[in-house]
């Protein structure tokens, strides 16, 4: 509880209250974590007070980890965002990866061997896989101890803690030296040193402003435009986006491009939903129900209807001083700071591989612009792009027309399906005003598992990571396969209903690229924020469903109980009905239901006595009362309960 002083390391004064520690008078924190009885710790002692031994091995350790990063930058052939792009200093830099020991990698130190250290050690040293701890029996004055090659790192090297159950294994490789094989070694991510320098709130300001054009007389500057509605999965993606906005924007330096960033909000009546709190929102009224119903619940229509509003209403335009702006989905994920890729005569957008126009699609084309050609029509959306205002005027209004026409067309959903009709609509409508973008491939990507031969470090030759598709695995490294989930799942429509939790599981060893370094984007996104809420959900184990055999279902204490049983649904008769070992009658729709697969909302004993049952899109885990006569229900994610009794 007693203010800790950073010594050389940053002018920062920190107070310690039990697992968090923040700057005297500032934001942010520095969390400890408790993993399978071992504590993780950043350099300080047991009670919070470094031992001066250990601050002197942290001034020796600065000075080697400044020349290891100056040599990964100067070996891998380009500037590390975090070294010469960010306006803070090395110190600063080096005291958040020290702040986060099992949240931070270093480029050129993947191979450093994780260690766990003990609720006493003072702090781990990690140099070429042989590993340095700090003595912590030796009282408050005993030094630490280093063992290793010359030109130790001081670092640690996973970005997500083990869990519990990984955590013997960890300490037993840290006790022989030996490395422990994980899905994370797939990828290099690179974490913000330190989410406190993203500086002191979500509305600041440019380093630069606007209104200075002698400072960085190249800088091009746009205004991210995050079109969005006000549900639960929109909002949790929105909240990870932003910090990945802001994280990227701090790297690029005082002269970044990234200059504004709104949450363009359409939502019911258009009142703040409190996430104008968290970033700067412009809240509009959401198209209708019964229109939204009446286009098949197609609510993406409320992009071009959201982008409609802003640029025909004067007093919002306004608040948009950039010429440029970038038009961008909750589901994006900035992978490096990014320049304006747009000029004033020609915007920049991404090629899609699934919009290639054609002789087929040509009657389509025709209807909407009589005198044109599929020719004309470039295989690009609204997002990710870049576009000036006045361009994007030019043509909103057919954008919103066609996209609302293409979905209520039965004859164009034969030829143009219906999740990317609202895509048609962009390209269709600046074709006909001769709009033409210039056609940026590498602009984003959107691995799945059944992406091969990605390098640790694709996300480097790209922009955006636009997650879409969800990331299915087997746990034994293998794709789970074409429209499956898989035992390890990581895949945005899990959270429909509830936020995903923190400290998601790492993807199992033979997992690609793309999987290591979404999990990792994800966790760092909402980790660094202390408002997420807490979820009932699982994390990327436990939603696979699969029916279990006859065999193990007689077997199990509950499953074998419940064959042609009937049970009433929260007082409603006829409910549920265990048709057979596999299949569920309910009035709503067909399910069905099995045993539990272990996860972290359901240990090995809910294992044995509980089992998962899914109907009309909701999975629920159910337990039976000791005399058999009543189950509860409790949905996954939102933790709703429902009791049955049977009939």
């Amino acid at each position: 509880g007693e203010p800790l002083a950073a010594g050389t390391l940053s002018p920062a004064q920190y107070r310690c209250i039990e697992r968090s520690c923040r700057p005297a008078g500032g934001e942010g924190r520095v969390r400890r974590k408790d993993v399978g009885g071992q504590t993780w710790v950043a350099n300080m002692g047991a009670h919070g007070r470094p031992h001066a031994g250990v601050v002197a091995l942290v001034a020796l350790g600065l000075i080697v980890m400044v020349q290891v990063l100056r040599v990964t930058t100067t070996h891998s052939g380009m500037t590390s965002p975090f070294v010469s792009r960010s306006p803070l200093s090395r110190q600063q830099l080096t005291l958040g990866l020290l702040a986060h020991p099992t949240e931070s990698r270093l480029a050129g130190a993947r191979d450093a061997t994780i260690l766990a250290a003990s609720p006493g050690s003072a702090s781990v040293l990690v140099a070429g896989g042989v590993a340095a701890t700090g003595a912590a029996a030796g009282g408050p004055g005993a030094a630490a101890t280093a063992a290793g090659a010359a030109g130790a790192a001081v670092a640690a090297s996973t970005a997500a803690a083990p869990s519990a159950a990984s955590a013997a294994a960890v300490t037993a490789a840290a006790a022989t030296g030996t490395r422990v094989p994980s899905g994370l070694d797939a990828c290099v991510y690179e974490r913000a040193p330190d989410p406190r320098i993203l500086g002191p709130g979500p509305h600041e300001l440019p380093a630069v402003p606007l209104s200075d054009v002698t400072t960085c007389p190249k800088r091009s500057p746009f205004h991210t435009l995050l079109t969005a509605q006000g549900t639960i999965y929109n909002t949790w993606q929105a909240r990870i986006m932003y910090y990945h906005w802001r994280k990227q924007r701090a790297a690029d330096g005082r002269c970044t491009d990234m200059t504004g960033f709104t949450r363009l909000a359409a939502i019911r009546d258009g009142k703040p939903d409190g996430l104008e709190k968290q970033m700067p929102t412009m809240f509009l009224e959401q198209l209708g129900d019964d229109f939204i119903r009446s286009h098949f619940g197609f609510g993406v229509l409320n992009r071009p209807h959201s982008v409609r509003v802003l640029l025909q209403t004067p007093s919002l335009l306004a608040q948009i001083e950039e010429e440029f702006v970038m038009v961008a989905e909750t589901d994006h994920i900035l992978t490096r700071p990014l320049v304006n890729l747009a000029t004033l005569s020609s915007p920049a957008a991404y090629v899609f591989g699934y919009m290639h126009a054609s002789h087929r699609t040509d009657w389509v084309v025709k209807k909407y612009w009589p005198e044109g050609s599929f020719k004309q029509v470039q295989p690009i959306g609204p997002s990710p792009a870049i576009i000036t205002k006045a361009q994007l005027a030019l043509f909103v209004d057919d954008w919103m027309d066609i996209s609302v026409d293409l979905r209520s067309n039965a004859d164009a959903e034969k030829c143009i399906q219906g999740w990317v009709q609202e895509m048609w609509g962009y390209s269709i409508g600046a074709a006909k005003h001769n709009v033409t973008h210039k056609l940026v491939r590498d602009f984003q990507a959107e691995p799945g598992a059944q992406a091969h031969n990605l390098k640790p470090d694709f996300w480097k030759s790209i922009n955006v990571f636009h997650y879409t598709y969800g990331i299915e695995y087997r746990m034994d490294g293998r794709p789970q396969g074409v429209n499956q989930i898989g035992e390890w799942s990581l895949d945005k429509r899990h959270y429909g209903g509830a936020y995903p939790p923190r400290d998601l599981e790492p993807p199992p060893v033979g997992a690609n690229a793309a999987a290591c370094w979404l999990v990792q984007a994800w966790n760092e996104g909402i980790d660094a924020d202390p408002d997420w809420p807490a979820s009932n959900a699982f994390g990327t184990i436990g939603w696979r469903r699969e029916c279990s055999n006859e065999a193990k279902m007689r077997a199990h204490p509950v499953a074998s109980l419940l064959l042609g049983s009937k049970w009433s649904w929260a007082g409603i008769v006829p409910g549920l009905e265990f048709e057979s070992w596999c299949a569920v009658k309910t009035p709503w729709s067909a399910g069905k239901w099995g045993l539990q697969t272990q996860s972290r909302t359901c240990d090995a004993q809910c294992v044995q006595h509980s089992f998962w049952l899914e109907f009309s899109g909701a999975l629920h885990s159910l337990t039976l009362s000791s005399d058999g006569r009543a189950l509860d229900s409790t949905r996954i994610g939102d933790g709703e309960k429902v009791a049955l009794v049977r009939q």
